[in-house]
């Protein structure tokens, strides 16, 4: 799951937005280069980043996520995608197409204020800096505050968006990065699974949900 999946999660299992930030905040370390400490973050930063991981090793391991990838999986190696590729567009791909269906119905106003609402705390707390080493302090809290200029994902619900993106994604990664010819391939078989994921986001988000609070201490 992504930065704005994250949070709506986070916000459908509870109201504080310090959480809220926690648990996106893996994720905004990534796209930025970071390294986080590990076990770093306390009080609610540090059960937000906690439900992060839970929520990454739930989605990762449910069947709704397996087969949709596979699906992926299977249709581009049929088309002779490499399997390095594949396997990345596949799962990176899922992943994104989740992101545009959940800020991009009729519930994206309210997802995507929780998400604002949270990172607009990142830049109010200097002790969030503790979270990387020393080293990279200055530059992360620099980061933290430009995350006001985040917008929902809404162009991830079209297919030929996303394999753009993933392509832009995996390029560093020469045996997971695709070749310019297999970007169409790669929308096609997005486009493919895409129905499925439409039908079945919000019922899934519900069921994770659940998931995640029984499993909860």
């Amino acid at each position: 799951m992504n930065l704005g999946a994250h949070v709506t999660v986070a916000a459908a299992l509870g109201a504080d937005p310090w959480v809220h930030l926690g648990s996106a905040l893996p994720d905004i370390a990534t796209i930025g280069g970071f390294r986080m400490l590990p076990g770093s973050g306390s009080g609610k930063v540090g059960d937000g980043i906690a439900l992060h991981h839970a929520t990454d090793e739930a989605f990762h391991s449910h069947a709704w996520f397996l087969e949709r990838q596979k699906n992926v999986f299977d249709h581009l190696t049929d088309q002779g995608v490499r399997r390095g590729a594949a396997r990345a567009s596949a799962h990176v791909g899922v992943e994104l197409l989740l992101d545009g269906e959940l800020f991009g119905g009729n519930r994206s106003e309210a997802r995507a204020g929780a998400v604002n609402a949270a990172l607009l705390l990142a830049g109010t707390d200097p002790g969030l800096g503790q979270l990387v080493p020393t080293e990279m302090r200055p530059d992360w809290l620099l980061h933290l505050g430009q995350l006001h200029r985040w917008r929902p994902p809404t162009y991830f619900a079209d297919p030929a968006a996303v394999a753009v993106q993933m392509k832009r994604i995996l390029e560093r990664r020469p045996r997971l990065a695709m070749t310019q010819d297999e970007v169409p391939k790669v929308e096609k078989a997005l486009a493919a699974v895409q129905p499925s994921i439409v039908e079945t986001a919000e019922a899934f988000l519900g069921e994770l949900t659940e998931l995640l609070q029984r499993s909860s201490p």
